[in-house]
């Protein structure tokens, strides 16, 4: 169950529940509320728990807290670089490399809302006017 988990990552994370609710904005009484499954969880909570505890909000959904990435943010995160690098293949000049850091961030953080939101597969093409547009405004800051 997802809220035995959240209450395995605070603890994981050595947060007890009123720091994890000031670490979170929240009360100690909604961290309860959670951990004891009278609460829902949004997708967004979700990402923010995750955050804030240190873990992946995918393992916590897989029921596998862990404190790295899984296989499935894993997997996103390796098609998200190969697109980046397939749209950069003829890139004259070709940005740096801190900047595609931050586009292959920003798209991964994108993907991974959309995931979690609509179960969607990554599908590129919702990002080839993000990554002209994000190398167009890295090109200028040269």
């Amino acid at each position: 169950m997802l809220h035995k988990k959240l209450k395995e990552a605070r603890v994981g994370a050595g947060l007890t529940m009123e720091a994890a609710a000031e670490k979170l904005s929240l009360t100690q009484s909604t961290i309860s509320r959670i951990e004891a499954g009278d609460t829902g969880v949004t997708s967004q909570r979700l990402v923010d728990l995750a955050s804030a505890y240190g873990v992946s909000p995918s393992a916590l959904l897989d029921g596998s807290v862990v404190r790295s990435m899984s296989e499935t943010d894993l997997d996103r995160l390796g098609m998200v670089i190969e697109f980046v690098e397939t749209s950069l293949a003829n890139a004259k000049p070709r940005p740096k490399p801190s900047q595609v850091k931050d586009v292959v961030v920003t798209i991964f953080k994108q993907e991974t809302a959309i995931a979690w939101e609509t179960g969607a597969s990554f599908d590129p093409s919702r990002y080839h006017d993000l990554v002209a547009l994000l190398f167009k405004q890295s090109g200028k800051k040269r």
